[in-house]
């Protein structure tokens, strides 16, 4: 009879009927669990977590994509090259990392005799040149274009030793090459002694004989020694700029290992390599500057000092650091 009632009431009552009816649909919807019966996993649950799952497989592997790319970026170019060769990645911190402490040496040094000589050869054209052989003002200028003329032809000698490797090396074969030169045409310079200066030598202060006097008192340019002095500077301005040559081809391959090692910096250090490179480069120009600015002064050259180095010997002491950088670079 109770039951009979409360259907009546839910003819009677339609919002009543509503709501049992609500109610009955979400107790029908609930699985009904029996001894040992396990409910079945929800298909919309299943869909996302292999949406999930794909997810990381993909981030996985675009992880391992850009490590394997970052791999290959910093792989040294001084290996040789070809399906037979092996490849070393090079280290997080490139030059600076402790394994490639013997490396870091070899790579100052490179920069620092790059330096030595680039300073040095210029420095020498003055008192040389205008000091010594007395040359006129454009041949000076002349001499100083030259000497430095390699330079204009960094970019191809850098293009030939990125597209045309030496038995599989792109950068220590030209920088053995460029070395060679460079002391081999140093070395040269020294066995190819200066003429007479131009000057006459006044054999009590040691100083050149500008200037005489005439009986009426007037004072005339002095009649020089060696005239020929001021027509023989042709030949050591080819010598210094093949010696420039040598340390420029040099040079351009250290760059090229120099932006290798720079890719392997990290992020927060990047620059450090191009830094150190040229700080050490500038150091060398100083070094050799204030060297040729002591031991080239002596009054034969122009300067004050009684003492001092002739060029043929400047020459070979710039030869030295050429010749050294050869097994370095090896």
């Amino acid at each position: 009879s109770g039951t009979r009632d409360e259907l009546t009431d839910l003819a009677s009552d339609p919002a009543m009927a509503a709501k049992y009816q609500q109610a009955e649909a979400a107790r029908m919807a609930q699985p009904v669990l029996c001894c040992g019966d396990v409910t079945e996993p929800d298909e919309n649950e299943d869909e996302d977590e292999d949406e999930e799952n794909d997810l990381q497989s993909a981030a996985q592997e675009a992880t391992i994509t850009s490590s394997s790319e970052e791999e290959e970026d910093n792989e040294s170019d001084d290996f040789p090259e070809g399906p037979s060769s092996k490849n070393t990645d090079m280290p997080k911190r490139g030059i600076f990392s402790r394994s490639e402490k013997v490396a870091y040496y070899g790579f100052v040094a490179q920069y620092f005799a790059v330096g030595v000589i680039y300073g040095g050869i210029p420095a020498t054209v003055y008192p040389v040149f205008l000091g010594y052989l007395n040359v006129p003002a454009y041949v000076y200028a002349t001499v100083a274009v030259i000497s430095s003329l390699p330079w204009s032809f960094k970019f191809f000698f850098g293009m030939i030793n990125d597209t045309v490797p030496i038995m599989g090396l792109r950068r220590k074969p030209y920088m053995m090459i460029g070395w060679t030169m460079c002391a081999a045409v140093l070395v040269l310079l020294y066995f190819t002694p200066l003429p007479p200066p131009y000057w006459c030598i006044d054999e009590v202060t040691g100083e050149y004989i500008k200037k005489k006097t005439l009986p009426d008192g007037s004072h005339h340019a002095a009649d020089p020694c060696n005239a020929e002095a001021a027509l023989s500077g042709g030949k050591y301005t080819v010598l210094m700029m093949l010696a420039a040559l040598g340390y420029v081809i040099a040079d351009v391959a250290a760059d090229g290992l120099t932006t290798e090692y720079a890719k392997a910096e990290p992020m927060e250090k990047r620059g450090s390599t191009q830094t150190t490179a040229y700080l050490t480069r500038t150091i060398g120009q100083a070094f050799s500057s204030l060297f040729v600015g002591l031991f080239m002064n002596s009054k034969i050259y122009n300067g004050s000092f009684d003492w001092g180095l002739s060029f043929e010997q400047v020459c070979l002491c710039f030869a030295v650091p050429a010749v050294i950088m050869v097994p370095v670079s090896a």
